[in-house]
Formats: structure tokens, sequence, C-alpha cells
């Protein structure tokens, strides 16, 4: 079974609704490691998600606190999870703050649970326990969510792939537009975005994941050319950057990315799927939640979630890279953060 504890325990099954059954009783256990458990979980997320479901109000009213499980498994396990959740949630959150019990109501989706969300925030509830999260908040009305519900595993294609939908390291000139003038010196990934379900409509086929000549965190604002280019670069940094002069080879890591759905073929380990062989990020699904999500520097709405890619995928700095758009302002975002 593809469930990599590295605990010194062999894995449960994780097949039947009375396998399911079991995992549930032993979070009642104190002397069960709840990590362990939440590996379980992991591989219940990508794999069975429905048998989950008989189970969802007796987890949400007395065992969040040994439900080690990351926000993207929450959001499959507890969708669609009944109103009765959600009246659970918001009075619990009403009384006492629990990071935990955000997650979980963010993670539902229904009308009910947004709506609880937003009241949440503005009866003097964090917003960043959301918005890291890709929940916006606007000034009136339910939260919304601003990444699609379908998560896909991006794997990496080594080697001379000139056709690829989903190309690595491209030349720089091929994705922006004034590349001797622009910050952008690295390319990592660009997403082919129709193969991404239930993004917003953009208006060109790609939208690239690039990088400044900096190792350390920043953010990298660009509108959009008629080519699909990126055009009007700007980078924020979290500190001005120490490595001007940039010496990665940009021939190295070229190739091509496919997209596959979660699955019994991935590897779950420590809350993510990363070590799967090849595996080097996500498309779709909520962004990391451990970091803000950019808002549009045109609107300043929360932007849209597309993908995340590690730098394993052609190395350059090192941590995560998160693509966002703006669908209204045709803006598009790359951050960069360390590992979590």
């Amino acid at each position: 079974m593809p469930i990599h504890t590295g605990r010194g325990r062999e894995p449960l099954p994780v097949e039947t609704p009375a396998d399911v059954a079991v995992l549930v009783e032993h979070l009642r256990r104190e002397e069960v490691d709840k990590s362990w458990l939440g590996d379980h979980f992991s591989y219940l997320a990508g794999t069975r998600p429905t048998l989950f479901q008989p189970f969802q109000e007796q987890v949400i009213d007395g065992l969040l606190d040994r439900f080690a499980v990351v926000f993207d498994d929450l959001c499959v396990l507890f969708a669609g999870a009944p109103d009765r959740c959600v009246e659970i949630l918001a009075r619990r959150l009403a009384s006492a703050r629990s990071f935990q019990d955000a997650w979980v109501l963010a993670s539902i989706g229904t009308d009910a649970a947004l709506t609880a969300v937003a009241e949440d925030v503005r009866d003097g509830g964090d917003r960043s326990d959301y918005e890291d999260s890709g929940l916006w908040i606007p000034p009136t009305g339910p939260a919304e969510r601003r990444f699609t519900s379908q998560r896909q595993a991006i794997v990496l294609e080594a080697g001379d792939l000139p056709g690829a939908a989903h190309p690595v390291g491209l030349p720089v000139d091929r994705v922006v537009r004034d590349a001797t003038d622009s910050p952008v010196v690295w390319h990592y990934l660009s997403v082919r975005l129709a193969d991404v379900p239930g993004l917003p409509s953009w208006p060109a086929a790609h939208a690239h994941l690039v990088s400044p000549a900096s190792t350390g965190q920043w953010a990298l604002f660009a509108g959009i050319d008629g080519d699909g280019r990126y055009r009007d670069v700007r980078v924020d940094f979290d500190e001005e950057p120490e490595d001007d002069d940039f010496q990665d080879d940009p021939e190295f890591g070229r190739g091509g990315a496919l997209l596959r759905p979660y699955g019994p073929d991935l590897v779950y380990a420590n809350g993510h799927i990363h070590s799967t062989p090849g595996v080097v990020g996500t498309a779709g699904g909520p962004p990391i939640g451990l970091y803000p999500t950019p808002l549009c520097p045109s609107c300043e709405r929360l932007m849209f979630h597309v993908a995340t890619v590690t730098t394993d995928i052609r190395e350059h700095g090192s941590g995560f890279r998160s693509l966002f758009l703006c669908e209204d302002c045709h803006q598009a975002a790359v951050t960069a953060s360390g590992w979590n």
C-alpha cells in the first residue's frame, strides 16, 4: 500500500467502510500517533473519499483534535458535509478560536459553510485563517473559494520535449515580453490551463511559473500580452536579494510535465504526495495555506490558485513556487516560499 509513514509501523488497510470505521475508532486512542493516522486519511482522500462521508459529523463533533490532516485533503474528506456540521463548527468558533475548526469549516464548501466563514470573519475571526488557504471574504455576502475542487499531481518528464503541453525550462523570451529588460531570468513551468478543470477563463492558453534572480522569498506580478507572454513584470521581495549575479545554466532541466489524477498509484507521506517518484507539485486544489495568498494589484481581490510546484522541478532557489491568476484584471502572480 502506498502509505509511507516512516514511523516503523505497517499501514492499516484503507479499502472498505469497515476499514475507515477502524481508522476513526483509532482517533479516540491517545496512544496512537495522530500523524501516522493522518497519512491514512490522506490516502483515503486521494483514493476513496466517499467512504468517509458517514463519519464526517462524528469526527467534527469531538475528534478533530486528533485529526492531523492538511487542508487540501480536508477539502476532499469534508466536501458537502451536512449543515449540522456547519452549525457545530460555527458555534465552537463563536466561543473559542480554533485554527482546526476554521480550516474544517472552510473545507466543507457548501453555501451554508461559506456563509458561516464570512460571518466568522465579520464577527472578529482571523481573516488570514481562511485567505491563506484560498477563501476570499468580500465586504458582503458569503466567502468565495479561489481554487478548484479537483487536484492533479504534476509529474516531471525530463528531456527534449518541444511539443510538451506543459513545458519546463523554456527560454525566457518565449514567456516574457522584452526579456532583456525584465526581472524574469528563470522559467520553471508553463501550465496549459485547459487541462486544469474549474479554472476561470483566461485570455491565453498557458500561464507561466517564472522567477527573478533570487533564491529568497518574493511575489512576482505581471500582465498578459496578446500572445500570452508576461508584460509589466514587478517583483516584491521579502528582503532585498543578495544574489544579483545569476549563475544557473538556462539549459538545465528542460522537459515537460504531465498532470495525473490522484489515486492509489501515488505515495502518501507526511500529508503530501511529493514522495512519489517524479511528482514535483499539484495542479488545482487550494494553495499551501501556510503563506499569504496574493491579492490582485489592480482590484485587490484574492487571486485564484492554479498550481504549486517544488523547486525540484528545475532547481533555482529552494522551496515552493505557486501560480495565481486574477481573471477579471488579467493579472498573473507567482510566489516563492520556503519549505514547510
